[in-house]
């Protein structure tokens, strides 16, 4: 492998049963299968003899020998879910290493194992010396990718050792006790004072302020561990990686996850990625919502699919099984939204475990199944392409969604009670990612503090939606947005809290309200359908409640209406730019039940704001670009179950055109080229995808 090749491979799960030879041979089979790369895990073998000298990591250094001379790359993998084969054997535990539930009892009794109190001073000895250990061991090796410092982050405890951290965040967070009893609503004399608390009728902010130091735990546990590494291999790269993407499920939301926090943390970050675990799967749009979150929370837009599905989870779960065609969707939906690095879960079926004959690109005997097939054909493309594949990006859209954390933690507090809207923020985003996706527009996330720091430029329109928490400085960093030419489209709760947890007294939009020049009368959830006033007797269905707002500058324009005449679509002209506010849940009410009509509506926002990037005539096909300094590569998915031809129009085509090509089917096609604009004929198969290679001349 060289330096250029786009890293391709699988995890390959090294039983103490295996020996040497068959290890090797299924290198040599990954590597027949187009594939670079191999994740090993574990990387302690604990069941070798304990007279070598290289104990317990003998096992490791011969796998590193033979990649490097079949020309492979190795990512050593120091923890997954399975502490006792890792830096914890069973030799070494105690029970007060295991994490703490909220009852005081040890956390010990899931099926699936996944990690001890790593904020337990002698846990975090056992890992610096394991990591160390494994490190020395390995670090000499050229076939020596990195490490993957941990799979599959997750952590909660309620110990002593947690519980002092937490005090210590707060103390930096909040500055004097004084502060966090006036905001928590409490009366502590002293830090110490402060245990786990429940309560929260007189504030949310206990709850929310737990869950912000959690992801925040996290990511210092991270720094630690690459910490641990970076002193014996300092060259060497470190992965962690979590499950999908935070902005695109709850399903992950406990663990808890939070994507920007790992991915400053470590060199490359990763996620696993298991679409599957019914017939119906994942959503299409859905996964590309995931890639779009993790590709954003990353400040370089590298990332890695740690883990990809390759098959059904284990033999009593067939409907999650994996066909080919899906296997060829997954990769090229990762690698058009900026993945750098695949990796399946994994190589073969599992022999052992509560997952036997789970899994894996080949059968028990090692055969090459139709998955197998299909990965071999994707290795083969990406390495004949590998320098569009390594080298392009996702090209800059036009839009961007606003995804706030705090707004995330705040809606999960004030739905306790209501558990059934437990998931309101996130379906609300992914409701409008939906939308978008079904009209081929492209989106990115943002969070506040990009807004704040003035990256919101980059994009022409900002949608806020259900966006709880608005402050001063994000009302200000709004405005100045919409001041310079932005367009903000925001819908449902919009500023009803500080990011203190106290109500905004101005509403809607907090310290933004001023500029809106409409106030807030009261709510209701009954009468929800909205009539446009744009001549053609088109209409937006409401969704959970609308809010009755009253107009006080003659400025506003008044864009839809309530049956009772009040208004439900206003658009606040600030400055060049604009704020556009539907007063009802818009994009929840699509995630229930997507309307023709909206998209519609947004059709007509797309002429005016020109929110889309390039078009196709039929837009059952989807469309996803990568851009480099030479060309392009134009990503054209087809989800149904028949052959579509469509014409594809490029904008923003300011080089000169020199040839396209379809690399996934081997053919040049005819193009059009005039003012910025290409233009050129496509027919995917059905449940295909087609890549094209756009070249620019010279």
């Amino acid at each position: 492998m060289t330096n250029s090749d786009f890293p391709y491979g699988s995890v390959l799960k090294v039983h103490r049963e295996f020996s040497l030879e068959d290890i090797r041979r299924k290198l040599d089979d990954m590597k027949r299968c187009g594939m670079n790369f191999v994740v090993i895990w574990p990387a302690f073998f604990w069941w070798e003899n304990k007279a070598n000298v290289n104990y317990p990591f003998q096992t490791g250094i011969e796998i590193l020998a033979y990649a490097e001379q079949i020309g492979m790359q190795v990512i050593m993998e120091l923890a997954g879910q399975i502490t006792a084969l890792e830096y914890a054997p069973d030799f070494l535990m105690k029970e007060d290493y295991y994490a703490k539930k909220a009852n005081g009892t040890v956390d010990n009794d899931k099926i699936i194992f996944d990690y001890l109190n790593y904020n337990h001073p002698e846990v975090k000895q056992l890992v610096k010396k394991h990591y160390t250990a494994a490190a020395e061991a390995y670090k000499h090796s050229p076939a020596l990718y990195g490490y993957d410092i941990l799979n599959e982050t997750m952590f909660t405890s309620y110990d002593r050792y947690t519980l002092q951290l937490f005090r210590s965040w707060l103390e930096e967070k909040y500055g004097t006790i004084a502060r966090l009893n006036e905001v928590w609503d409490r009366s502590y004399y002293d830090w110490q004072q402060i245990e786990f608390t429940y309560w929260l009728w007189a504030s949310v902010m206990p709850f929310v302020d737990w869950e912000q130091f959690r992801k925040a735990n996290m990511g210092i546990i991270m720094r630690e561990w690459r910490g641990y590494i970076k002193a014996v291999d300092p060259d060497r790269l470190t992965i962690a990686d979590n499950i999908n993407s935070m902005v695109a499920t709850d399903n992950f939301y406990t663990r808890p996850h939070d994507d920007w926090n790992i991915a400053e943390n470590v060199d490359e970050y990763g996620i696993s990625f298991y679409p599957k675990e019914t017939l119906e799967g994942t959503p299409h749009y859905k996964r590309w919502e995931t890639f779009v979150g993790v590709h954003s929370a990353t400040k370089t837009g590298r990332f890695w699919i740690s883990e990809l599905q390759s098959h059904h989870r284990s033999m009593f779960k067939p409907k999650s099984l994996v066909y080919p065609y899906e296997i060829k969707w997954w990769n090229w939906e990762a690698i058009s939204h900026g993945a750098k690095g695949l990796i399946y879960w994994k190589w073969d079926p599992f022999m052992k475990g509560i997952q036997t004959a789970g899994r894996g690109l080949v059968d028990p005997q090692g055969g090459f199944t139709p998955r197998a097939d299909a990965a071999a054909e994707i290795g083969g493309i990406l390495k004949e392409h590998r320098a569009a594949f390594t080298t392009y990006d996702p090209e800059q859209p036009r839009v961007a969604i606003m995804y706030d954390k705090l707004t995330h933690d705040f809606t999960k507090a004030f739905t306790l009670t209501v558990p059934e809207e437990a998931n309101i923020y996130i379906n609300s985003i992914a409701g409008l990612y939906e939308c978008l996706w079904e009209l081929n527009i492209p989106a990115k996330f943002i969070t506040p503090d990009d807004v704040k720091n003035g990256k919101a430029s980059a994009f022409g329109t900002l949608f806020l939606t259900n966006q709880l928490t608005i402050g001063s400085e994000l009302a200000a960093a709004l405005k100045q947005f919409a001041e310079q030419g932005g367009t903000i489209i925001a819908d449902g709760k919009f500023g009803e809290i500080k990011e203190d947890s106290l109500m905004n007294a101005l509403l809607p939009g907090g310290d933004l309200n001023a500029d809106l020049g409409y106030h807030l009368i009261d709510i209701d959830p009954l009468d929800l359908q909205i009539s446009l006033e744009d001549g053609e007797k088109s209409s937006l269905p409401g969704y959970f409640e609308r809010k009755i707002l009253s107009v006080d500058r003659p400025d506003v324009e008044v864009w839809g209406s309530y049956s009772d005449h009040h208004p439900g679509v206003l658009n606040s002209p600030i400055g060049k730019g604009r704020v556009l506010y539907i007063s009802s849940m818009l994009w929840y009410g699509y995630h229930k039940e997507p309307s023709a009509d909206v998209r519609k509506w947004v059709q007509y926002l797309d002429a005016l704001y020109s929110l889309s990037l390039h078009s196709i005539t039929d837009s059952r096909l989807k469309l996803c670009s990568l851009k480099g300094e030479d060309g392009m590569l134009l990503f054209v998915f087809n989800y149904t179950n028949e052959s579509i031809s469509s014409d594809v129009h490029l904008s923003g085509i300011e080089s000169e055109l020199e040839a396209v090509s379809c690399i996934t089917h081997s053919c040049k096609l005819d193009s059009r080229q005039e003012q910025g604009r290409a233009s050129f004929g496509v027919t995917i198969p059905a449940k295909d995808v087609s890549i094209y290679k756009l070249s620019w001349r010279g």
